[in-house]
């Protein structure tokens, strides 16, 4: 979901007529090689023409390394275009906007998810106790067999999350006035039809404005992280968790179970899986009164428990002095995650700041408190959009008013934390059209290759839905690691011992754990190097299974998977 998403502003610029072949062609050439230049600030128009502003980009992978871009209208109806790696529309599935069977409210964002590469899932706003909640459309908007799906229930702004086996898991938080504090969890087959749904009275007050946030916990069911208001202990909003498994069970119980309770309201939730059975969780939090607003994270296993390292009650990715607000966060593919937020220390206009969190509760080498500075080009910088590029860095797009009204830029950071070679330290031009363009969108396809699409207002007030691409292929292999960082590896492990070899190439002490599938510490013991490939016992007597090494220095974290045998 966007950052600070605003009412759309125009310009004075004049757009220039280009006759769409060519549209498409300058877009193929930039999306093949992407660089600075006149062609690369284009992008295509889903439509060729449309009658009704379009708004709200959904930009979903399809499996295949290309994506499908869905959208809703002022009408509410919604559409959907496969488009190839390169951003365009390759007419694999298309459907102009047709009335869905349920009502889509104006201010939300459009709840749509690829269904491989045929399909897309559509998800209601507020659908209603035995009314259709969810609809999958093929190619022309012709509906698969047995849809849509009504439930016996009331689903109000669900979370979608994707299963096992081609599952859909859908999960929300219910605070109406007939059904109070109400979580609601649905799980639709393969098929497309219902399998399962539950309603869990909750103990814990939901408010209606609040997001749910949610992810797959690895084994077919969700991990999900809310603000609740907690009267009982501070009188304002807190986070709390839930687990949903892929059998049907609560494993934390049937009601939100509190993590993080503090002083005012904590908000904006956002989860991403750690890898092993747990999550991730970033939220605004307002706690040290002086500093405004600033981010916070922790990290929980998979039974629920909060990890040590991240203080009982989260801690500080930025303390600035200033707003810190709306963070959105990317796993970075080793337990950790990228975040990225608004910032307004500077300035009310606001700019984006990023940091790099290890799964250890530790900020990445290069990385503090304050944050590192994203963009802080004049003039406004918000919504942004994020996307991992397949290397352990991200892709971010953001609306951009550097230029005095709406534009869309991107960045790359390569996995160090810095810009990929050859990206400007304040990002490059996807789009700078005539008119406002906003609402970017964004997902990741290929390694090193992610789909971009913005609402868009050259050709006037109907705005049109734009799609281009990002591609860095010369950045997209994750470094080799320098002679100076740590090395860990797995010696094969049997009759339930689990040894590793270690390299330490300084004189610096370091840590090495072992974990299990969970994210639980089992062993943790200190070492003084240097060391060169030393062997290291983690046990002797552990249960068959998969166990994870981590080895943590001052200034660099290895990783090594270990299954341990009888």
């Amino acid at each position: 979901m966007p950052l600070g998403t605003s009412p759309l502003h125009h310009s004075d610029r004049q757009a220039t007529p280009l006759l769409p072949l060519l549209v498409t062609a300058a877009a193929v050439v930039c999306a093949l090689a992407y660089r600075p230049s006149p062609c690369a600030a284009d992008g295509v128009p889903l439509a060729p023409s449309v009658t009704e502003a379009q708004s709200a980009p959904v930009v979903s992978p399809d499996g295949r390394g290309a994506a499908i871009v869905s959208y809703k209208t002022s009408a509410s109806r919604a559409g959907a275009v496969h488009v190839g790696p390169d951003g365009v529309a390759d007419q694999r599935l298309t459907f102009s906007p047709l009335t869905l069977p349920f009502e889509l409210e104006p201010a939300q964002p459009l709840r749509a998810q690829a269904s491989g590469d045929s399909a897309v899932l559509f998800v209601a706003d507020l659908a209603q106790a035995g009314g259709p909640a969810v609809t999958r459309l093929r190619d022309q908007g012709v509906p698969v067999a047995g849809q849509p799906v009504s439930l016996a229930m009331p689903l109000r702004r669900p979370a979608i999350v994707p299963g096992a086996n081609g599952r859909t898991l859908l999960i929300a938080m219910d605070a109406d006035a007939t059904s109070f504090w109400t979580l609601r969890i649905a799980v639709l087959a393969a098929d497309g039809l219902l399998e399962s749904a539950v309603e869990l009275p909750s103990t814990r007050q939901f408010f209606y404005g609040d997001v749910i946030a949610a992810c797959s916990d690895g084994a077919g069911g969700i991990l999900a992280a809310m603000p609740y208001y907690d009267a009982a202990v501070t009188g304002s909003k807190d986070v709390g968790i839930f687990r949903y498994a892929a059998d049907g069970s609560r494993p934390w119980g049937d009601t939100v179970r509190p993590l993080a309770i503090a002083a005012r309201d904590q908000v904006d939730v956002q989860v991403v899986p750690d890898g092993v059975g747990g999550m991730l969780i970033a939220w605004t939090d307002p706690r040290v009164i002086a500093n405004s607003n600033d981010i916070y994270a922790h990290r929980v296993d998979s039974f629920g428990q909060r990890n040590e390292d991240f203080g009982f009650y989260g801690t500080p990715i930025c303390s600035a002095p200033g707003v810190q607000s709306q963070p959105r966060m990317i796993g970075d593919g080793t337990g950790g995650a990228w975040i990225v937020w608004y910032d307004q220390r500077a300035s009310l206009d606001g700019d984006l700041r990023f940091s790099h969190l290890l799964g250890d509760g530790t900020l990445a080498a290069g990385f503090t408190n304050q944050g590192s500075v994203l963009c802080d080009a004049p003039g406004v910088q918000r919504e942004a959009a994020i996307a991992g590029d397949g290397a352990g860095g991200l892709f971010v797009v953001w609306r951009d008013e550097r230029s005095g009204d709406a534009d869309v830029y991107a960045q790359h950071i390569a996995a160090n934390g810095s810009p990929a070679a050859g990206w400007d330290a304040n990002g490059r031009a996807v789009v700078v059209a005539a008119g406002a363009q906003d609402q970017p969108a964004i997902a990741s396809v290929r390694a090193g290759r992610a789909v971009v699409a913005w609402r868009d207002a050259r050709a006037g007030a109907a705005t049109r839905i734009y799609t281009s691409a990002l591609v860095d292929a010369a950045t997209t292999a994750v470094p080799p690691a320098p002679a100076s960082s740590v090395r860990l590896s797995a010696e094969r492990a049997m009759h339930g011992a689990a040894v590793v070899r270690v390299t330490l190439p300084t004189a610096s002490n370091a840590t090495l754990e072992l974990l299990d599938v969970t994210g639980r510490r089992l062993v943790s013991t200190r070492l003084q190097g240097p060391l060169s490939g030393e062997r290291v016992s983690l046990g002797d007597a552990l249960l068959p299974g998969l166990y994870f090494a981590r080895l943590r220095s001052a200034d660099a974290t290895a990783h090594a998977r270990l299954t341990v045998t009888r």
